[in-house]
């Protein structure tokens, strides 16, 4: 059974979820489909037990900071 810590951009987890996986591939993918639902949330950490397996974030435009702040490009 995985544990997957949905993580906020404060460094809070408001949402915990399990499933079981297959295997630890099977787990890093499951977590990826279920940020994509989970809009609010920035990040995924994917545990097998007490074992850290993955740490997904969501992609981010190039300009932008975490927390929303835009960054300027000067040429």
């Amino acid at each position: 059974m995985y544990q997957f810590h949905f993580l906020d951009g404060r460094g809070g987890v408001p949402v915990l979820d399990f499933f079981d996986c297959a295997d630890d591939g099977a787990a890093t993918r499951m977590g990826g489909e279920q940020l994509s639902l989970h809009p609010s949330c920035v990040g995924v950490d994917v545990y097998d037990g007490e074992r850290l397996v993955a740490r997904l974030g969501r992609a981010m435009p190039a300009n932008v900071l975490p927390g929303g702040t835009a960054t300027a490009h000067h040429r």
